[in-house]
């Protein structure tokens, strides 16, 4: 009875933190999409008027800003669906998918502002950016890195990949402004060549953010397992139950912001099937309950073996 209600503790529990999880997520993108939509209008304006390829290439940033943070959102939507026939373990894996798209999209920009850049050198520039340009970057540096600074903070906190690309995203605009400001306060200073020339130098750290992002998804979707010292936490966890005498094995993979654990447990092969059912349930209700970001812990139950002391546990099925 104990287990049961605990059961229904655990899931209910799992349930409304999953649906907050989603909530926050959905916030801090919406907030996204309408910052960057002002943020982009008035960009591409100062760029226009002010005459500043570096703030129009800013612009063009930010517009690659609004359409990632939509995939975010999309993802965000998508992947909080129950589980269901064809999809047993979730939708969780699609915010994978989408830091990929944001990592890809982020290198695109970057190659085009690069390209806008050299195009530029090599004409030879003689226009002077006016003083909007300026006010534009510097308003754009501050907006963008406080952007970033939230949207990091929920992403580490939801454990959410799509997140997290969608802030770093909000952090390479911020540099990007770096660059426009530095490009159009030189050109001011009567050095116009540095206006392109900071698009340029901008534009190869944009690329390799949006190669590191587009990696990181790829880990996500292959399975990588997610570091030593998580495994050792739900092992430490899994031991503490009475009744464990080992963990004998111990696989985890990401789907989404969530956690999927297999675990071995060794217990002595004297007590009941019953008592070693009930000790697995511990052991997925303890896990569960101590770590906010696993979904499900799938616990196989075999005899415990006495192992040699400077040996590795053999395999038991």
């Amino acid at each position: 009875m104990r287990t049961r209600k605990h059961e229904i503790q655990v899931n209910l529990r799992s349930t409304v933190d999953r649906e907050e999880r989603f909530r926050k997520g959905e916030r801090v993108s919406w907030m996204g999409i309408w910052g960057n939509v002002a943020l982009t209008i008035f960009k591409a304006l100062a760029g226009i008027l002010g005459r500043s390829q570096a703030m129009v290439a800013d612009a063009t940033h930010s517009l690659s800003d609004i359409a990632t943070t939509t995939f975010v959102l999309l993802s965000l939507k998508i992947s909080k669906k129950p589980v269901d026939e064809t999809h047993p373990y979730g939708h969780g894996k699609i915010e994978a998918i989408a830091a990929g798209l944001v990592g890809s999209l982020l290198g695109a920009a970057g190659v085009a502002i690069l390209l806008s850049a050299i195009r530029s050198i090599s004409v030879g520039v003689s226009r002077i950016p006016g003083a909007i340009a300026l006010v534009a970057a510097i308003t754009s540096i501050v907006v963008k890195e406080g952007m970033f600074q939230y949207t990091a903070r929920v992403g580490r906190k939801l454990h959410s990949p799509a997140v997290m690309a969608s802030a770093w995203h909000h952090r390479s605009d911020a540099l990007s402004s770096v660059a426009a400001l530095v490009g159009i306060g030189g050109a001011r200073l009567g050095y116009p060549i540095l206006d392109p020339l900071a698009g340029a130098g901008v534009s190869l750290f944009i690329i390799k953010m949006g190669y590191d992002i587009t990696v990181e998804s790829f880990h996500h979707i292959m399975d990588t397992a997610p570091g030593e010292n998580i495994l050792r936490r739900i092992t430490g966890i899994a031991e503490e139950v009475e009744g464990v005498e080992h963990v004998h094995e111990i696989k985890a993979r990401r789907m989404g912001q969530y956690l999927l654990v297999d675990l071995k447990l060794e217990v002595d092969p004297k007590i009941t099937v019953a008592t070693g059912h009930t000790i697995a349930s511990e052991v997925r209700h303890k896990i569960m309950g101590e770590m906010d970001n696993v979904a499900d812990v799938m616990v196989h139950v075999n005899p415990y073996k006495r192992h040699p002391p400077h040996g590795h546990p053999g395999t038991s099925d």
